[in-house]
């Protein structure tokens, strides 16, 4: 088969395995071995690229995540999916990018991929074919090799598990954003007050170094002591720190770069018309794509906080 043929195909494909995944390196596996198996295949076996393609991917994903399942067991604290600034695959310009950035679907969304990583590995493919990529009940069936009624049964779960997680997902973005900006102010100016009045009592931090960089091994219960934890990191910080504000995943988010490295990426996650989950992710090989548009620089050392 043609590599063009691929290529038509290829921005759609490491969408879909993004959203399976949660990281760009894993989507990008996913794609390569995808088109290995296509380069491979007789153009007489194809009646479909598109089809096939997808078939062949959404397969290949169902059974990296079954597989790793033990690794993700071996992870070394909470794990985070990989903040990303555009949607996988686009190629807009520059003039584009920033409107492209804000109208980026809550399906891609950080929040939105934590529930996608709580469901099983056919679920999730069901529920992200059907509501995501506008694939009908039959043609999800065909790619699963599942019925259409079990298909329903996968998409119906998958909604309900988000729906429970996820419970005011209606609430327009812009509010959402709005709470989110508020948040961010807060944590570049070290406004523990207003910190205090914007997270709910019973929020939640998650920090994801992945055993590379230091991290808390537990996520973080209740505001105050969350309110604890930036106040230690504060106090540690030797270097100065450039705190750039950015859109993650479509979502108002914060990177922090010190000594030519991203220290961390954080986005807050408004639930019920409050800050309920603080993400942050502090592990190296999912800050590849901030670092090269943050600190496109060589990499040299953490801040010296973090060597202690």
């Amino acid at each position: 088969m043609t590599a063009a043929a691929f290529e038509a195909e290829r921005a759609r494909l490491i969408r879909l395995a993004y959203r399976m995944t949660g990281t760009m390196a894993e989507a990008e596996d996913l794609v390569q071995e995808t088109y290995l198996r296509w380069h491979g295949t007789s153009a007489a076996e194809i009646r479909s690229p598109a089809a096939w393609l997808t078939t062949t991917l959404t397969r290949l994903a169902i059974d990296h995540l079954r597989a790793r399942k033990n690794e993700r067991a071996r992870y070394v604290g909470p794990w985070l999916p990989e903040p990303i600034l555009d949607e996988p695959g686009d190629r807009v310009g520059d003039e584009g990018r920033a409107a492209a950035r804000i109208e980026l679907a809550d399906d891609l969304s950080l929040a939105f991929l934590m529930v996608m990583d709580n469901l099983p590995p056919a679920e999730r493919a069901a529920f992200l074919l059907h509501d995501a990529f506008g694939h009908d009940h039959d043609s999800v069936a065909t790619i699963l090799g599942k019925s259409p009624a079990a298909v329903r049964q996968l998409v119906s779960r998958g909604r309900a598990r988000l729906k429970a997680a996820r419970p005011d997902i209606h609430v327009p973005k812009a509010a959402r954003d709005a709470i989110a900006n508020r948040f961010i102010d807060a944590l570049i100016n070290a406004d523990g007050a207003a910190l205090a009045g914007i997270m709910h009592q019973d929020a939640i931090l998650l920090t994801d170094g992945g055993g590379k960089r230091s991290a808390a091994l537990n996520p973080i219960y209740g505001a105050d002591k969350i309110l604890r934890f930036f106040a230690g990191i504060a106090r540690k910080i030797k270097v100065e720190v450039r705190f750039e504000r950015t859109l993650l995943n479509g979502a108002p988010g914060l990177v922090a770069i010190a000594e030519g490295e991203i220290w961390f990426a954080l986005v807050p996650d408004v639930q019920e018309g409050s800050v309920g989950r603080i993400m942050m992710v502090r592990n190296p090989d999912k800050l590849s794509v901030l670092t090269a548009a943050f600190a496109p620089g060589p990499l040299t050392r953490g801040p010296e906080s973090d060597r202690r």
